[in-house]
């Protein structure tokens, strides 16, 4: 096998698994269901979060930090394994808590779902 044969090969192969790993994020949340997300998301989030996911919900201007807004450019730089361990464990030294006690493993599926609806 020449070295230029093995660099190509190693090229390939690095694409390959960095371009799987990339979409991760995706595969993971094809799982959920939306509409059955956004039926929890106005159950259980809307309050801080707003209707829209912009953070603009009745308590979540008031918040210190402020409710996070999906829409926002800082959001959509999260992955959405990052979103799913915010849903499911709360972020510290904010209101946002941890949902994984109140919510099924379906659930917090559905609403990574929805809420990565919102980033559009």
């Amino acid at each position: 096998m020449t070295q230029g044969y093995r660099w190509a090969v190693f090229a390939v192969c690095f694409t390959m698994i960095y371009g799987l790993s990339s979409i991760s994020h995706l595969v993971s949340a094809a799982g959920g269901d939306p509409a059955k997300g956004k039926a929890t998301f106005q159950a259980k989030c809307v309050t801080c979060h707003g209707a829209e996911g912009k953070g603009d919900g009745p308590v979540g201007k008031a918040l210190k930090p402020p409710a996070g807004n999906f829409t926002s450019a800082e959001s959509k730089k999260k992955s959405a394994d990052e979103l799913r361990n915010i849903i499911e464990n709360g972020v510290p030294k904010t209101s946002m808590v941890a949902w994984k006690k109140q919510l099924n493993e379906t659930e917090l599926q559905d609403v990574l779902a929805y809420v990565l609806t919102l980033r559009k």
